[in-house]
């Protein structure tokens, strides 16, 4: 459990008390002070250390949770979530629901996100992740006709593709968006032929990557897009 005094905080003003723990702690995580998987010292703690209300620190952690950032667990306590694009974005989907409104958006930021991506790992990848990616290839060629197994690979797939720029920042961005379509992905995961072409889109990247051809992997990353939108509307059209 991480331990925190009065120290750790400067007094907090009386307006928006419950706004400004958030803040605080926010802060601390951003900081590092606060890592995912720490324990938060109880609430009483809490407030003594922050010099505020009980209520105003239970409105706090709940406010972060809700976001994502704070968990609870089973037996008690409240935890720092791993911070995962997946437990960051569970909220923001609730809110940002993919509909025939906002699918061509969503799929136009994918293309300029993971066609950039695919830019940068042709110059970047390291042998062990392009080796890494064919043996993927030689993976995916057999579960074609199995939807669940072929998206398990495909997360693992986009996931080397993108750690592969040695950049944090479009790794979250990519992983964010690629979650965002995740829903119609299942459904269109068992319309026949859109696996295997998705197979294929993967070969010409990985082709490219071999390259080392930032023109050609730019090229079937926006390729890849097109295609996975195409099918994303398809089976958002038969979804009642």
């Amino acid at each position: 459990m991480a331990e925190m005094g009065a120290g750790d905080f400067e007094p907090i003003e009386r307006s928006s008390v419950a706004e400004q723990v958030a803040k605080k702690l926010l802060d601390l995580v951003r900081t590092k002070n606060l890592r995912p998987g720490d324990q938060l010292p109880p609430e009483r703690e809490l407030a003594a250390a922050m010099q505020v209300s009980r209520p105003s620190v239970r409105e706090a952690l709940r406010g972060l949770q809700i976001l994502g950032v704070l968990k609870v667990r089973q037996g008690g306590g409240i935890y720092v979530s791993s911070l995962e694009a997946s437990d960051l974005l569970g909220p923001l989907q609730l809110l940002i629901t993919l509909n025939e409104h906002n699918v061509n958006a969503l799929y136009e930021s994918r293309k300029l996100i993971d066609g950039g991506i695919g830019r940068m790992a042709a110059e970047r990848i390291t042998p062990e992740d392009l080796t890494r990616m064919k043996n993927m290839l030689l993976v995916q060629r057999g579960l074609i006709n199995d939807p669940i197994g072929f998206r398990v690979s495909d997360v693992e797939f986009h996931r080397v593709l993108s750690d592969a720029t040695g950049n944090p920042f479009l790794v979250r961005v990519s992983t964010s968006l690629y979650i965002l379509g995740m829903e119609y992905r299942r459904i269109a995961a068992e319309n026949p032929g859109v696996l295997g072409q998705s197979f294929q889109d993967h070969e010409r990247i990985v082709a490219a990557l071999d390259a080392r051809d930032p023109d050609a992997a730019e090229a079937a990353m926006v390729q890849h897009m097109t295609n996975v939108h195409l099918s994303t509307v398809n089976a958002m059209d038969i979804t009642p």
